[in-house]
């Protein structure tokens, strides 16, 4: 019985003799909550798939139904990850590692509340990477002198071993730092200042008991040039075959560009600029990169001082008071690797002289 039961009822009595009736007002009370099939407190869900969470709730007034998190969250009603019913079943979409853990269902109304735990658990699966099981591969264009990120987000239970191999057969277990390279504990290789040595197939690798997965990422990397302000900039684009390979050009906005065809230029050209390169035998493809140059701006009055710019760039120190000796050490990360440090001779120097050290990019071998 619920409030939508309140009301008066009339009794009726009759016989041959008479009848008689009675009014009778009936009013239903507040009833706390109870949350039935309490036993149900595992529930197990494969990776990548949604799951359902039962909480079903009596109570008068109707309870609110409310999900906890395992991280002790409010779950939201409707979410990109959660959704909660009308009969408040709790609904997880692309179950995770991450999800695993006590859930909890707390009915509540004016009368009291009751509480449901569930505990989640992921089932034992070969690694996914990226989501995706088994073999799969992809393309990334990096720029020159610029940061580049191999997505490989493995998941598997149980944890997976994790490693990169590269276009020169090394191998980077995770987590790794060295040098430009970088391996994040997700699995994702990234790679700083990277140059057109860099360029070839990575490969990432996931295995555990019950089976593997591997990721081929194909790395380009376009050359950066640099736009004249109010200048002009050609971007060659050599390319010989047989027989003789039409030529075409891809704009930063996917525009294509025959010869002979003039188009009006943009307020904005950066972007990456693709030529190809096409006959009955093949075609082939060179990328740019054009960004905008940048002066070269020293930060900090004393002191540690760092210089930046898009290309090598010169510090020079001039007008130094007359102290015993001064020591510079460029140590510091270039836009694309280490500079070594200054020769033992030029490491001291006297008052009122210059020095002038650029930050060249350094080879990975």
């Amino acid at each position: 019985m619920g409030k939508k039961d309140e009301g008066d009822y009339t009794c009726y009595a009759k016989n041959k003799l008479g009848k008689d009736e009675r009014k009778v007002n009936v009013k239903v009370g507040p009833n706390a909550p109870k949350i039935s099939l309490k036993s149900q407190s595992l529930v197990t869900a494969k990776l990548g798939e949604s799951v359902k969470l039962s909480c079903q709730a009596t109570g008068e007034p109707i309870p609110r139904i409310m999900w906890i998190s395992p991280r002790n969250d409010v779950i939201p009603v409707s979410s990109d990850k959660f959704h909660i019913m009308d009969n408040g079943t709790l609904v997880l979409k692309r179950v995770r590692l991450a999800d695993e853990g006590k859930y909890a269902c707390v009915a509540r109304n004016s009368a009291g509340d009751d509480v449901k735990n569930m505990n989640l658990e992921v089932e034992p699966q070969e690694p996914f990477i990226n989501g995706i099981k088994g073999k799969s591969a992809s393309k990334v264009l990096g720029v020159s002198y610029q940061t580049v990120l191999l997505d490989c987000r493995v998941e598997g239970k149980p944890e997976p071993g994790v490693w990169w191999v590269t276009p020169y057969g090394h191998s980077l277990t995770t987590p790794y730092l060295g040098g430009r390279f970088q391996v994040h504990r997700n699995g994702s290789l990234e790679l700083r200042g990277v140059r057109k040595t860099d360029e070839g197939r990575y490969t990432c690798l996931a295995k555990n008991h019950l089976g593997e997965a591997s990721l081929l990422v194909e790395l380009d990397v376009a050359s950066l040039a640099e736009k004249p302000n109010g200048g002009q900039l050609f971007l060659e684009c050599p390319a010989r075959g047989k027989p003789t390979p039409e030529f075409a050009w891809v704009l930063p906005n996917g525009t294509l560009l025959m010869p002979g065809v003039r188009l009006q230029p943009v307020a904005t050209d950066k972007g990456v600029y693709r030529c190809l390169a096409k006959n009955v035998a093949g075609q082939a493809e060179k990328h740019y990169a054009l960004e905008a140059g940048r002066k070269p701006v020293i930060r900090g009055s004393t002191g540690r001082h760092q210089s930046h710019g898009l290309y090598p760039t010169a510090l020079f120190w001039t007008n130094l008071k007359p102290l015993a000796g001064c020591l510079f050490l460029p140590t510091g990360p270039s836009r694309s690797g280490r500079s070594p440090p200054l020769t033992k001779e030029h490491t001291s120097v006297k008052p009122s002289t210059l020095l002038a050290h650029q930050h060249y990019p350094t080879q990975l071998r």
